[in-house]
C-alpha cells in the first residue's frame, strides 16, 4: 500500500504531525509527506492522509481549496483527515464545535471514502508528547483498513 500524506501548516505544528505520522507507518508501508501545494496527483496511492491547522476558527484554505481541486481523484481513494486546533480544551461544547465547524468543511470536499478523523490539540508551534503519541497510534491504526 502507499500512503500520501497531504498538509499544510502555518508555523509548524501541523508539518510536525505530518512527519511523525510517516515515521510511524514508513516501516510498515510506502509512505511519502507533501504540502498540498507540492501535489499534482495522487497516481499510485491508495490511501490520503490530510492534515490542517485550525486557523482562525477554519481549516485553511489552502487546504479546502485543494480538496476541492482534486476533488475527482479523491472520490476513487481511501482519505483520513487530522487537525489540529486548540478547540479541544473547550470539553464537549468544544467536540460540537470541531465537528461542525472543522471537520465537517473538510469533509464535504473528499467524495471518497472517509476512513477516520483525528483531533489533536496544539497551538502555534506547539504540540505536546501525549498528542503526538496518538498521532502515531492513530496512523497505524489506519493500516488495518
Amino acid at each position: 500500500m502507499k500512503v500520501c500524506i497531504v498538509y499544510d501548516s502555518r508555523h509548524g505544528t501541523t508539518e510536525k504531525v505530518a512527519e511523525t505520522i510517516k515515521e510511524a507507518i514508513e516501516k510498515y508501508t510506502n509512505v511519502e509527506v507533501r504540502r498540498a501545494s507540492e501535489v499534482a496527483t495522487f497516481k499510485g496511492c491508495e490511501l490520503i492522509i490530510v492534515g490542517t491547522p485550525i486557523y482562525y476558527e477554519r481549516p485553511l484554505k489552502s487546504i479546502l481549496e485543494f480538496l476541492e481541486e482534486h476533488s475527482s481523484e479523491l472520490e476513487e481513494k481511501k482519505v483520513a483527515i487530522f487537525i489540529v486546533c486548540f478547540a479541544v480544551a473547550f470539553g464537549n461544547l468544544g467536540r460540537w464545535h470541531i465537528q461542525n465547524h472543522y471537520i465537517k468543511p473538510l469533509m464535504e470536499r473528499i467524495p471518497g471514502e472517509i476512513i477516520d478523523t483525528l483531533v489533536l490539540k496544539g497551538g502555534i508551534g506547539n504540540v505536546s508528547e501525549g498528542e503526538i503519541e496518538k498521532a502515531k497510534r492513530w496512523a497505524t491504526g489506519l493500516l488495518d483498513f
